[in-house]
Formats: C-alpha cells, sequence, structure tokens
C-alpha cells in the first residue's frame, strides 16, 4: 500500500468537503498535526478511525485504503493487513529518518570536536607560549573571535554527541553556562577588540603580509616586522600621530609604502620591506644604484636621477632637484625616501631583478628599479634602468659613459676618459649645459685642461699627471678665445679683453711653467698705436716658435693669415703663391692643420660667394 498515495486521496477527499485540517481533526477528535502527517505519508490513521473518515467523506474503507475511488471492497481480514502494512512502513520510514538525523548529529559533533580542538590549542598556544614571547593576533578582535568559535563548538559538540534528552534541567544548566560565557567574551571584546584600527594587507603573490594598528584614541601608529599568518610580533611605533586615512602601496612583492598626513598636516612616509639580498648583509642601497638611470613615464614624461658623490639628482622632464645624503633615509636594503626640507618627495625601491656584486655592492646589468611620488594621491610607479656602462668588472665601473679622450657632464661634475672605460672626476661645479669649444679644452696624456668661466672670472683647470692631480689658475676677468699647449709647460693663448665694431682688443700670452703664469707676448695687428685682431680671430702653434694667426673681416667675407717664427713676438701677413683666376676665388684663410708630419691651408670662398 502507497502511504503517500493514501494521504494524498485523504487530501483530496477533504478539499472536497472544504474542511480544513482543523475541522477535521475536530470531527474525528485527533490534532491537525496528525492529518498533516497521514496527508503527507509520514503516519497512517487507526483502524478503528478509517470507518469514521469513510462516513466523513461519503467513501468506502477499501477506497480510502486504495487511495482512490471506485476500487472492489475488501474483507475486514484484508483491511487489518493492509493498515499493518501501512503501519510497518511508515514505521520504517520513521526509523530511517531518525537513523539519518543521529548520523548527521554524531558527524556534527565529531568535526566541531575536532575545530574545538584545534581552535582550543591556538588559544593556548597563543596564551602560554607565544603571548610571553611579544606575539599578538594580527586583529585584537580574533582573540574574541576564537573565544567566541570555542564556545559555540562545545555547545554543538555537547548537544550533538551528549545525550540530554531525558535531563531536561541539565540541558537549561549547559545552556545557560554557553550563553554566560558568550556574553562574559562579547563584553570584553567591546571593551578592548576596538582599541585598534587594524590593517592587514598581502602582497600580489601572498608572499608577505602588512600589519599595522592604529590607536583609535592616540592616533598612534604601530608597524609589525614579523607577521606569521595569524600572528605577529617586532612592532615598531611611529613618531607621528596619524590625522585621517592611511595610504598603502604594494611597489612589488617585497616592498609596501604606508603614506599619511600626522595631527599638524605634514606628509608623513614609513616603507616596509621584506626582501634583500640575505648574502650581501647590510649595505648602503645609494651606493649600490650609483650611475645614470633613465625611462618614460607612463604619461609620457622623461624621468631620470643620476646617483654620485653628491647625492641623487631627480630630473622630471625639464625640472631637477638634488638631494644629498643627509636628505636620504634608508629602509631595510631594498628601499630609501629622499626628503627635501624633512618633506618626503620621492621613494625608490629595488625589484626583484636587482642582483647585487659581491665584489662592489654594486646592482648589476639589467636589474631595474620603481621610482614614485609621495602622495595621499594613487601612486605612479615609474621603472627606471641604469643606462650607464656595466659590462665587464664593475670594480671599474663609470656612472657615466665618456668616449676616449673625451669628457661629459652629469649632475655639476665633469668626467673625463683617456682610454673610453675608466673615468676620472674633474674637481668643481659644471653647468650640466656647457659645451667647452674645441680651443677651450684638451684631454690627453700630457696635458688635460679646461678653460671655466666662473663668476666674471675665467679659469684654468689642469692636469699634468693623467687626472691624479689638479690644478686652477685665475686667469682673470678677460675672454679667452683660444688656448693651446705645445707640450706639457709651454702654451699659448689668445684673450679678448674688448670687442667692438667686429675688432677686439686683446693680447697673445705665452707660459713656461705649464698655465700658473702667462706673460704677454703680442697685442694686435697694426701700428703701434692701434693693435687689434678681428672678432673671429684663432691661433695655431706648430711648435714654441711656428705659429698663425687668422684675421677674418665682420662679415666673414676674406680672412688674412699671419705667421710667426719667433714665438709670438711678432707676426707676418703670409702671402700665397696663386693665379690671378685663384685670387679671384679664393680669399679665405683658414689655420694649418697638420696631417702626416705636413701642414694643410684650407682655403675658402668666404661667405660672399
Amino acid at each position: 500500500m502507497d502511504n503517500l498515495k493514501v494521504g494524498n486521496f485523504i487530501k483530496s477527499l477533504r478539499k472536497e468537503k472544504n474542511m480544513t485540517q482543523k475541522e477535521l481533526a475536530k470531527k474525528i477528535g485527533l490534532t491537525d498535526k496528525a492529518i498533516s502527517k497521514w496527508e503527507r505519508g509520514l503516519s497512517f490513521p487507526d483502524i478503528t478511525i478509517l470507518n469514521s473518515l469513510a462516513e466523513i467523506f461519503d467513501v468506502d474503507v477499501s477506497e480510502i485504503l486504495n487511495g482512490e475511488k471506485g476500487t472492489n471492497k475488501i474483507s475486514n481480514e484484508d483491511i487489518e493487513e493492509k493498515i499493518k502494512e501501512a503501519v510497518e512502513k511508515v514505521t520504517l520510514k520513521k526509523e530511517k529518518k531518525e537513523k539519518r538525523i543521529r548520523l548527521f548529529k554524531n558527524i556534527s559533533g565529531i568535526i566541531s570536536s575536532v575545530i574545538f580542538v584545534i581552535f582550543f590549542i591556538i588559544q593556548c598556544g597563543y596564551l602560554f607560549f607565544l603571548k610571553p614571547k611579544g606575539y599578538e593576533y594580527i586583529s585584537d578582535l580574533l582573540f574574541y573571535i576564537i573565544n567566541e568559535i570555542i564556545i559555540i563548538l562545545l555547545g554543538i559538540t555537547f548537544f550533538t554527541l551528549i545525550n540530554l534528552k531525558k535531563n531536561f534541567i541539565k540541558n537549561i544548566i549547559v545552556s545557560c553556562f554557553i550563553i554566560l560565557f558568550s556574553i562574559i567574551n562579547m563584553a570584553f571584546m567591546i571593551n578592548n577588540g576596538f582599541e585598534n584600527k587594524c590593517i592587514v594587507e598581502f602582497s600580489k603573490d601572498f608572499s608577505n603580509e602588512l600589519v599595522l594598528k592604529k590607536n583609535n584614541k592616540t592616533g598612534m601608529l604601530t608597524y609589525y616586522k614579523n607577521t606569521k599568518i595569524l600572528f605577529t610580533k617586532d612592532k615598531e611605533i611611529l613618531d607621528d600621530e596619524v590625522d585621517g586615512k592611511i595610504k598603502t602601496s604594494w611597489l612589488n612583492n617585497e616592498i609596501c609604502t604606508i603614506t599619511y598626513e600626522n595631527n599638524k598636516g605634514d606628509l608623513k612616509v614609513f616603507v616596509a620591506t621584506y626582501g634583500g639580498d640575505a648574502s650581501q648583509g647590510y649595505y648602503y642601497v645609494s651606493n649600490a644604484l650609483l650611475g645614470n638611470w633613465k625611462n618614460f613615464s607612463q604619461y609620457g614624461e622623461e624621468i631620470n636621477f643620476i646617483i654620485d658623490d653628491k647625492g641623487i639628482t631627480v630630473k622630471k622632464g625639464e625640472n631637477s632637484e638634488l638631494f644629498e645624503v643627509e636628505d636620504i633615509k634608508q629602509y631595510g636594503v631594498t628601499a630609501i625616501v629622499l626628503y627635501k626640507n624633512d618633506i618626503p618627495r620621492y621613494i625608490i625601491g629595488l625589484n626583484e631583478d636587482c642582483i647585487l656584486d659581491s665584489k662592489t655592492d654594486l646592482i648589476k646589468k639589467g636589474g631595474t628599479i620603481i621610482l614614485t611620488e609621495v602622495s595621499m594621491e594613487k601612486s605612479k610607479l615609474n621603472v627606471l634602468e641604469c643606462i650607464s656602462n656595466k659590462d665587464g668588472d664593475l670594480e671599474n665601473y663609470n656612472i657615466v659613459n665618456v668616449k676616449e679622450n673625451d669628457y661629459e657632464i652629469e649632475n655639476g661634475i665633469l668626467y673625463i676618459s683617456y682610454d673610453g672605460k675608466n673615468v676620472i672626476k674633474v674637481p668643481g661645479d659644471f653647468d650640466d649645459n656647457i659645451k667647452f669649444d674645441e680651443g677651450k679644452y684638451r684631454v690627453s696624456e700630457e696635458k688635460t685642461f679646461f678653460v671655466k668661466y666662473n663668476n666674471g672670472y675665467e679659469e684654468l683647470i689642469f692636469s699634468d699627471n693623467m687626472g691624479i692631480s689638479w690644478e686652477t689658475i685665475e686667469l682673470g676677468k678677460t675672454s679667452v678665445q683660444t688656448i693651446q699647449f705645445i707640450n706639457k709647460d709651454i702654451g699659448f693663448l689668445l684673450e679678448f679683453k674688448d670687442v667692438a665694431m667686429g675688432i677686439a682688443f686683446g693680447d697673445i700670452k705665452k707660459t713656461e711653467d705649464g698655465g700658473r703664469t702667462w706673460n704677454v707676448v703680442f697685442n694686435g695687428i697694426g701700428n703701434t698705436d692701434d693693435k687689434v685682431f678681428s672678432r673671429g680671430s684663432d691661433i695655431k702653434f706648430i711648435n714654441e716658435n711656428l705659429g698663425f694667426l687668422t684675421m677674418p673681416n665682420t662679415g666673414g667675407e676674406l680672412s688674412e693669415l699671419y705667421i710667426t717664427k719667433d714665438g709670438g713676438i711678432s707676426f707676418t701677413k703670409l702671402e700665397l703663391e696663386q693665379t690671378q683666376e685663384d685670387k679671384e676665388i679664393y680669399d679665405y684663410y683658414n689655420l694649418p692643420k697638420e696631417e702626416n708630419g705636413e701642414l694643410i691651408l684650407e682655403v675658402g670662398q668666404g661667405s660672399d660667394r
């Protein structure tokens, strides 16, 4: 017999009579719950009730037992057999359901007890082992949350694994204790758990965890250096009281910046570092970054900086700013912050591809860094790479690249090189925009010199020992046009003291002590009272006695060439052997050049041709 079919049949008969479950129950002296169980097939009417149901619904008992109208009548013996069968079926179904419930409760109880043990061990481990060693939970609320979980799990375990159905008083007592412990725990959590605002963040690859706690009363911010999943220790209290929001930004998986404003409105920054080359021990990041670094930002603006003895110079577009050693603060071994007037301006962090040279502590070729400005706005990360030449041994590493017997100026420092590999610094400050004219410098093993203009005076800076030592000589308030050394001791210079209307008044001077002292040997072409040079005049000495002087006119249409054979004391106009036709075409004479031991003179047509 199908109990569910019988139940549905009783339900349909009841509805045909427009009766509710309560009304039907009242007629037969039962509760509406009994009627509900019949209709859901969870129980079966007693044989004494079947007759009453049949009378109420105007059907035969056999129709109720078969669950449909029009069925054949059955004997009383068969009715009893069918009722017995239905009751057994309901009983079996009930037993299966109760078995499933018991199994579920047992499994729930076992799981709850296992989780309870785990959290209980965690809490005991924290209270008796970790807390005495200075560990804290990453969030103050966690202690009380775990307590609440333990209380709830203990209650679930108790009521699922221990049968107290027949002991109502014990159930009440256990329930009261659980509620009491929960209330006490909640009270402590409200009183102590919200004292600090906790910030917990992970790096992109979840390899490192940042934990900060801000005291809601004092505003003091605490950073925890050593964090292991739920627990943290080695705290560092930052100096300032935080006012407003705290901005965190991961530069990479090993560097996280914390930016905030203190109660005075000053911008502050702290850098949490987790990485670094442990094999190198502690090292200075600014020293590791020696060189010239460059990129183009995501907004198209060129950004670069150079690190040298002066410090770090950051250039963004046309703007340049120098940060000296005292303006640099290091965090760990992977990050530095650049300050100006105690205000943080830039953060520089080493990327994971930065590998240190074991001998020099310099970053090897291929390493990149991140540069970002300090602000409360969203961080704009700029990746820079070193454009200095890092091929070969870094013990001979040069901050800038300089060609053989040439110079470069970077960050106000003049660098020279005699072999295109090793670089030497020239003492003094030099404007990055300076370009020395050909006649005002030379880089050679015998004599290296530069003519520099400094506060109205011309200075000669020179070295006779390949940059080991340098001397600076003041040449006076004059304009040096050309300076030339025959050897390390003997040299000549052409200087102008005044220029007007295309002519210049000045001198040719000579030195015999390497440039330390200069004596006038000639002061221009002309008669005794009117000796001048041309505004475009230049000199060239082949040796101590033989030299040349050009005298081009103002418009550049022609140029005269003069020669001296007595070391510049006197000059004679040089007349070249030319045909009349050549004289009509070529009238501009340049200084001669030495090629393969011969003097070569270039003759031009001038600007009027």
